[in-house]
């Protein structure tokens, strides 16, 4: 490309404004190009091992300098949008000539899209139906109706996805049972070894049904109308510094805590299951000890727990810490002397209002852990005057973030972020003004 006709193109790019319209002349002219990057891209699946390359996508990748992903896709689409020389010389025409002709409406994005659900169902669509599906998804992808006579409303490629599946389910005489079939074949869920700071690493594929519940569930959480006594708290958090990604963890953590409680769930060795952790009664006992001192194991993970750790699992259900002698002889298991019973947790949810003990949160009161408000190590009784109940997240930073609690006559007060005061919670500010 000469150095004048680039001038020109970004004289032209310049002058384009800023906002919606914009974003729309842009895009036109970037689909005029995505035509031509196919084009040109198709040039390569003979001549790359010619310029030593490894395949023809590599060659993209490297010449264009972008990921492989985005070469695979201009190949893709290149091998069905192009007109081939068969042995004898004669034309072959494209084999979705309907898509190589509208290639500069369509973009590189939905051109793969439509190559993509079509070569799922071509081996037994038969051609005539094929063609005219073809039809109908380059109408759509080019902001026409599907008979290709009205344009509609504009639409992104991965809102085309879903209408572009259920056309392509509609002409696969095998129904959507294959694909079905397919997806509990690939179904999988894996967890990996703990890394060097203990977390584990998971992968997989969820089927359709069950990714949509987890999606609910955690779509649910994010949701939930948020009830608190503190206006200036009633629709944002300043405390809360999580990203999305650590609020889904935290989420899960939430489910996952609620169903290993659930009345029916299975049990291990007799009981429900639970995390174990190992500690030594003179590390437990050691009043002189930092909250980061290391001083337990948790079973399956090589990374060491620290006391403040310890304490907290102590505190939750869920979590069973078992304390060994100086020998190295079982002393004791954590037991309802140190945690808080079904009963108690119940008493304490009803006095405060069922709810996180933090203002704002609206995790639900049957996933909430018991949280000794004066520590068990300092002397603070196991009884329903001295605890409190948190959500997975604030449970984690009780002892780290801005709230502080106190008990006074056997109920709660919190302060914190916009309460500089000693305040009651839940119900119990309800209580008093009725007194």
């Amino acid at each position: 490309m000469t150095s004048s006709a680039l001038t020109a193109l970004r004289e032209l790019l310049d002058g384009l404004p800023p906002g919606a319209d914009g974003v729309v002349a842009v895009e036109e002219i970037g689909r005029v190009v995505d035509a031509a990057r196919v084009r040109v891209a198709g040039g390569l699946d003979a001549a790359a091992e010619a310029l030593g390359f490894a395949s023809p996508v590599a060659a993209v990748a490297t010449l264009a300098r972008v990921s492989e992903k985005t070469a695979r896709a201009r190949l893709t689409v290149a091998a069905v949008t192009r007109v081939d020389r068969s042995l004898t010389g004669a034309e072959v025409p494209a084999r979705l000539p309907v898509l190589a002709a509208s290639l500069e409406r369509v973009g590189l994005d939905g051109a793969e899209l439509i190559t993509r659900q079509l070569g799922a169902v071509q081996p037994h669509v038969e051609p005539g139906l094929l063609a005219a599906a073809e039809q109908v998804l380059v109408n759509l992808a080019s902001g026409l109706d599907a008979s290709g006579s009205q344009p509609v409303m504009p639409e992104s490629v991965t809102s085309l996805a879903g209408q572009f599946s259920l056309i392509t389910a509609a002409i696969d005489p095998d129904g959507a049972r294959p694909r079905e079939e397919r997806a509990r074949r690939r179904r999988s869920f894996r967890l990996g070894t703990p890394d060097a700071d203990g977390l584990v690493p998971v992968a997989g594929l969820l089927m359709p049904e069950v990714g949509s519940l987890l999606l609910g569930l955690m779509e649910a959480h994010r949701r939930t109308p948020r009830f608190t006594e503190n206006p200036e708290l009633a629709d944002d958090d300043p405390t809360d510094t999580r990203t999305p990604e650590q609020r889904r963890h935290d989420t899960l953590a939430t489910i996952i805590i609620t169903a290993a409680r659930a009345a029916d769930a299975p049990t291990l060795d007799g009981m429900p299951v639970a995390v174990v952790v190992t500690t030594t009664l003179e590390n437990l006992a050691d009043e002189d000890g930092r909250a980061g001192d290391p001083i337990g194991v948790m079973a399956g993970s090589p990374v060491p727990v620290s006391r403040q750790a310890v304490d907290r699992f102590i505190d939750a259900n869920g979590f069973r810490v078992v304390t060994l002698t100086p020998t190295g002889a079982a002393f004791g298991i954590s037991t309802p002397k140190r945690c808080f019973i079904a009963t108690q947790r119940l008493m304490i949810a009803a006095r405060d209002g069922n709810r996180c003990s933090v203002p704002g949160c609206t995790s639900p009161h049957y996933a909430l852990q018991v949280h000794h408000v004066i520590p068990w190590r300092h002397g603070g009784p196991t009884h329903v005057d001295n605890g409190i109940l948190l959500c997975y997240w604030h449970h984690q930073t009780v002892d780290t973030g801005p709230w502080q609690w106190r008990m006074t006559d056997g109920l709660p007060e919190i302060r914190g972020p916009g309460i500089p005061d000693w305040t009651p919670i839940g119900n119990t500010a309800r209580r008093i003004a009725a007194a």
